[in-house]
């Protein structure tokens, strides 16, 4: 495998991880200010006020918003005390005193409308993000965004990921195809598999057509010769047996459907390869969900009919993931990796 070429001191561990939870500290703040923009601008705000504890069904049938994006949003900000979140029942309530502040322009403290400016100028954010978020569309991912997922992809699959699974690094050194599906609009997961394993061949399957586009033209302009982008139809996905393929920050988008997908996955998968699957991991508590904030604006759902659980959270649990991988006809299921925020289960026939 080869080394990250930026090599680094190794500096006191316990120092590196409380800067690097500081610094995850300051993104939240600045994801805290987005969705707030966005609890106004949608009139998520105005649609809790004065109703009690509400599901995320209710605010998004109340709002006309999506409901995965509901769903983050009412996790993020019942995480800083926005809203309140009662467990049992999954519900949001905004309390009387914090909907006065919010949603009612002739009270003194109004601060409703602050959220729309920032240093005295209006908020920047992408075009129509408003509507993106209504009628179940979601907000496409940003470069920036791409950029801090990218990095953290180099350094979880060089440290933790891959090695995670015996004998997967030296199967990549020597020359295997794998599989990326649901690689996203900028196929960063396959990019950096394919930049650090040059001897491997890896396709990567989205279902927009844009995605692959986008992602074939980076993977061009890196010189990365070995990684090619497919649209993600059936007869493009079945053209071929893989030794690997990767479900990464994928499984949770397909709902209902996911035994059926693990179930294709099983079909096109050799005997003696491996299917790879990595979550961000899934928390029952709304507070310990600081990370998935990062991600909240930048989703594109699969369709809100889709949407798994959502009265309950959207991340599929892992024994749910393992039952669905049984019923599709994994005999093994095994996770092999964690990391702050991500857990890596590997599949194999």
């Amino acid at each position: 495998m080869k080394e990250n070429t930026i090599q680094r001191k190794r500096g006191r561990p316990e120092r590196v991880e409380d800067f690097a939870h500081h610094v995850l500290n300051d993104l939240s703040a600045a994801e805290r200010v987005r969705m707030s923009f966005l609890g106004s601008q949608l009139g998520l705000y105005k649609a809790m006020a004065d109703a009690g504890p509400m599901t995320v069904g209710q605010i998004a049938r109340n709002s006309g918003a999506s409901i995965r994006l509901v769903k983050h949003w009412a996790d993020s900000l019942a995480a800083d005390g926005y809203l309140v979140h009662e467990p049992e029942a999954d519900t949001f309530c905004l309390p009387e005193a914090h909907a006065i502040a919010l949603t009612d322009p002739t009270s003194p403290y109004y601060v409703g409308n602050r959220f729309m400016k920032a240093n005295g100028k209006p908020l920047e954010v992408a075009p129509s993000v408003a509507g993106n978020h209504v009628k179940g569309r979601g907000l496409l991912p940003a470069d920036g965004s791409s950029r801090f997922f990218s990095e953290e992809y180099l350094s979880s699959l060089l440290h933790s990921w891959i090695p995670g699974v015996q004998g997967l690094p030296e199967k990549l050194e020597a020359g295997i195809l794998v599989a990326d599906l649901s690689n996203g609009r900028h196929g960063a997961s396959t990019l950096v598999m394919a930049r650090v394993f040059p001897n491997s061949t890896f396709l990567g399957f989205d279902r927009y057509i844009s995605s692959v586009e986008r992602a074939n033209l980076l993977a061009k302009q890196k010189h990365i010769p070995n990684a090619h982008f497919e649209w993600a139809t059936k007869e493009q996905v079945y053209a071929y047996q893989y030794d690997l393929i990767t479900l990464i920050e994928s499984a949770h988008h397909m709902g209902a459907n996911l035994q059926d997908v693990l179930a294709e996955c099983r079909q096109v998968l050799k005997t003696d390869g491996v299917l790879v699957v990595a979550e961000a991991k899934d928390s029952n508590i709304v507070s310990e969900e600081q990370y998935q904030r990062l991600r909240s604006t930048r989703i594109i759902p699969g369709g809100s009919e889709h949407v798994y659980r959502v009265e309950r959270g959207i991340d599929g649990h892992e024994h749910e993931l393992q039952k669905a991988a049984t019923a599709a006809g994994f005999s093994l299921f095994r996770k092999v990796a964690e990391t702050w925020y991500d857990k890596v289960y590997e599949l194999r026939p």
